[in-house]
């Protein structure tokens, strides 16, 4: 029987597709710590401003009440100076009552100012102590995202090998089409894209395959034709076992799948064949696929 020089090399650039897309979806997972740790960042960012906005805010009411205070002060400074000039009790009891109003503003506005210079000595503590949590985070994701850019850029020059690996494999024996169908179908298919027929049963979905197909794979398959599951969409070879091993192979999957309703009875053709072609489409298959 010849050898299928295309099955052949499918067979190893499968291998090195499957490491390839190993570092691809390692990739995609990498930046999901540095990810949690920038949110991590940017919520005690978040809380640093609405602290320092709250200080402010009461910088400015100290300031205010400082102001008043200071006007209640001097009101009652001058109240006690006129007490000096006052001539009749009238004016000495409106003054006396405008003095005692003035030393209980006084007195009120001077606890306000104490008791928020409490406030505004507390938030401060705060707002330096969160201070301290944004640097220390942001040092975190700066060196987290300096260890992430050097693993990423170790696994694209990684990726890149693999390519290289990949076009000298392929040559001119796989066409860019067959190429580009059969990656979609390893990245799609859990890294199989290609995988052996037993007896009648297609290893990469488990289905049984009609007869008289598989007698045309193996014809197809010794004249150096490509071929594919109708079931899976993989592509497909016949390889022959031991007869003892084949035969125990066929005992195991052909018998349990028939009583399962797995056998090639029509409604399951149907169902199967309709399964295959949604596969085709979603990997870029038309109706020429088998063409190559």
């Amino acid at each position: 029987m010849s050898k299928n020089e295309k099955l052949e090399c499918l067979k190893k650039l499968q291998v090195v597709l499957q490491k390839k897309f190993v570092l691809e979806d390692r990739i995609e997972s990498i930046p999901a710590d540095l990810k949690a740790e920038e949110a991590n960042l940017a919520a005690s960012v978040k809380k640093y401003q609405e602290l320092k906005d709250l200080y402010e805010n009461l910088v400015s009411e100290q300031k205010s009440l400082a102001i008043r205070y200071d006007d209640a002060f001097n009101q009652r400074i001058e109240y006690e100076k006129q007490m000096e000039f006052i001539n009749t009790q009238r004016e000495f009891e409106a003054l006396t009552k405008q003095l005692d109003e003035a030393r209980i503003s006084e007195q009120s506005l001077l606890k306000q100012r104490n008791s928020k210079a409490g406030e505004l000595e507390k938030v401060k503590a705060e707002l330096d102590a969160q201070e301290a949590d944004v640097n220390a985070k942001q040092a975190k994701v700066d060196e987290e995202k300096g260890k992430v850019d050097a693993e990423l850029e170790s696994i694209r020059g990684e990726i890149s090998v693999l390519d290289e690996q990949c076009l000298a494999l392929k040559g001119d024996l796989i066409s860019d089409d067959l190429y580009s169908k059969f990656s979609n179908i390893v990245k799609k298919k859990d890294g199989y894209g290609i995988v052996p027929v037993y007896g009648q049963v297609c290893t990469g979905c488990d289905l049984i395959l009609p007869m008289q197909f598989v007698i045309d794979l193996e014809l197809k398959n010794e004249a150096g034709e490509i071929e594919y599951c109708p079931y899976c969409s993989r592509i497909i070879y016949k390889e022959h076992l031991e007869e003892d091993a084949e035969r125990s192979y066929i005992f195991e999957q052909l018998e349990p799948t028939k009583s399962e309703g797995k056998g090639p009875s029509s409604e399951d053709s149907q169902t199967a064949g309709a399964e295959g072609d949604s596969y085709d489409e979603s990997m870029g298959m038309g109706e020429d696929f088998e063409e190559f």
